[in-house]
C-alpha cells in the first residue's frame, strides 16, 4: 500500500475555517476563498468528513459533499485588511471590533461541534484567527495567504509559534503558499511547510489558440496593490485591448483612479466586473495575454497560475511567489516592478509562447490532486504530533 493509499484509508473529520469577510460563493473575492472552497470539496470527494465555516451567505451549492456552517457577520462593519498600505514597522492595532466579534463567533461554533472534528484548518487572514484558534483543544492548521506585513499578525504567529524553539504539542502548523511567502516570515515564525495551491485541470479548459480579436486580459480584485492602472497603460502601450475583470475592493480607488480611465478610452477598455470562474477561464483562454502587474508581494499569484492553465501566457512584475509560477521565456515575462515601457515590450515577445508548455506548467506544479494529498500527510503528522 502506498503512502497515499494509507492517507486515503484513513478518513478525517476536519473543520475548515474561511476566510470571514465575505460569504464563499461565486464570483469569488479572491484565490484564498476559491483556493479554500477546493480543498474542503476535493477532501470530501476524497471520503473524508469536512465542515466548512463561512460566512453568512456562503452558497452550499457551491461546496458538494460538504457540511456548511454559516457565521453571522455584519457585512457593513467588516473593514477588508488593506494589505498593500500594511507594513512590518507600523505600531500594533487593536482589532477592529466586527472582525474580533466574527471569529469569536466562529471559534464558538467549532467548539460546540469540537467532539466530532479532529483538527481545525484555518484559511483567515485576519489576527483574531490565529489568537483564538488556540483557544480550541485540536490540533490546528493555518494557511497564511498573505505574506508578513500585518504587524498584529507577526506579534501573534511569533508568540504562537517561535521561530528557535522546539514545537509544542499545542502550537499550530503554519503553512505558506509559496517559497517567498514563506521567506516573508523566516524572522517571524516556525514555517512547517510549503505547499503551492493547486487548480483543477480536468474544469479549466484549455485553448490551443486565442479569440480572432485581439486583446490582454486583467483579472483580480479592483484593489491599489493589484496594480490595475499599471495593467491599463501596460495594454494601450503595447496596442491591445484590455478586459478588466474582478470585484470592486477598494470603491474610493476604484471610483478615483479606475473610472476616468475607462471613460477616457471606452473602446480599448471594459470592465466586466465580477465574473464566475468558468466565465473568467473563458475570457481568460481568448486572451494573448494575461497582465499582473502587482504592487506588492504576491503570496502565491492564482490568477496567473489559472492563465497558464488556460494556455494563455503571463506578462507581469517580478513579485513573491509570481517568480515561481511563471517560466521566464517560456510561459511568460516578469519585469522590474513599475516599468511599464518594459512589460509592454514583452508583451509582444509572449503573444507567440506557446500554450501548451504554459498548460503543462500548471499540470507538472500546480495540480489540485497533489495539493490535495500534500496536505492530507500534513494532516496526519498533525494529528500525530499533537496526541
Amino acid at each position: 500500500m502506498t503512502t497515499d493509499d494509507a492517507t486515503h484509508s484513513s478518513p478525517l473529520d476536519i473543520a475548515m475555517l474561511a476566510p470571514l469577510v465575505s460569504p464563499i460563493r461565486e464570483p469569488f473575492l479572491g484565490g484564498a476563498q476559491a483556493m479554500a472552497r477546493d480543498l474542503a470539496v476535493g477532501l470530501a470527494a476524497r471520503g473524508h468528513r469536512v465542515t466548512f465555516y463561512a460566512a453568512q451567505g456562503t452558497d452550499p451549492r457551491a461546496l458538494p459533499g460538504v457540511a456548511l456552517v454559516e457565521i453571522a457577520v455584519d457585512p457593513e462593519r467588516m473593514r477588508p485588511t488593506d494589505f498593500a498600505a500594511a507594513r512590518p514597522d507600523q505600531p500594533l492595532e487593536s482589532p477592529d471590533a466586527a472582525v474580533e466579534e466574527a471569529f469569536e463567533r466562529a471559534i464558538a461554533a467549532i467548539a460546540a461541534r469540537q467532539p466530532r472534528h479532529q483538527f481545525v484548518h484555518a484559511h483567515a487572514y485576519d489576527e483574531p484567527a490565529f489568537r483564538l484558534a488556540q483557544l480550541l483543544p485540536m490540533a490546528v492548521a493555518h494557511t497564511l495567504h498573505v505574506a508578513a506585513v500585518v504587524p498584529a499578525i507577526r506579534a501573534t504567529l511569533g508568540a504562537l509559534a517561535p521561530t528557535r524553539q522546539q514545537r509544542a504539542p499545542d502550537q499550530p502548523w503554519l503553512v505558506t503558499v509559496s517559497r517567498a511567502c514563506a521567506a516573508s516570515y523566516a524572522d517571524v515564525c516556525r514555517i512547517d511547510e510549503v505547499i503551492y495551491n493547486g487548480l483543477d485541470l480536468g474544469a479549466i479548459p484549455f485553448f490551443a489558440a486565442p479569440a480572432p480579436s485581439p486583446y490582454a486580459l486583467y483579472a483580480g480584485r479592483i484593489t491599489p496593490e493589484k496594480g490595475v492602472e499599471d495593467a491599463v497603460q501596460i495594454a494601450l502601450l503595447a496596442g491591445l485591448d484590455l478586459l478588466l475583470l474582478g470585484g470592486v475592493y477598494d470603491h474610493a480607488y476604484f471610483e478615483a483612479r479606475i473610472q476616468p480611465l475607462l471613460i477616457a478610452h471606452p473602446s480599448q477598455l471594459t470592465y466586466l466586473g465580477p465574473l464566475p470562474r468558468e466565465e473568467v477561464w473563458r475570457l481568460m483562454g481568448g486572451a494573448r495575454v494575461a497582465l499582473v502587474p502587482s504592487l506588492w508581494d504576491e503570496p502565491f499569484g492564482l490568477v496567473a497560475c489559472e492563465a497558464l492553465a488556460t494556455g494563455t501566457p503571463v506578462v507581469g512584475y517580478e513579485s513573491g511567489g509570481l517568480r515561481e509560477i511563471v517560466t521566464q521565456g517560456e510561459t511568460g515575462a516578469l519585469v522590474p516592478r513599475g516599468d511599464i515601457t518594459a512589460a509592454a515590450d514583452s508583451v509582444a515577445q509572449a503573444i507567440h509562447f506557446s500554450r501548451a508548455a504554459c498548460r503543462e506548467r500548471v499540470a507538472r506544479h500546480f495540480a489540485l490532486a497533489d495539493m490535495i494529498a500534500i496536505y492530507e500527510r500534513l494532516y496526519h503528522r498533525m494529528l500525530a504530533a499533537h496526541r
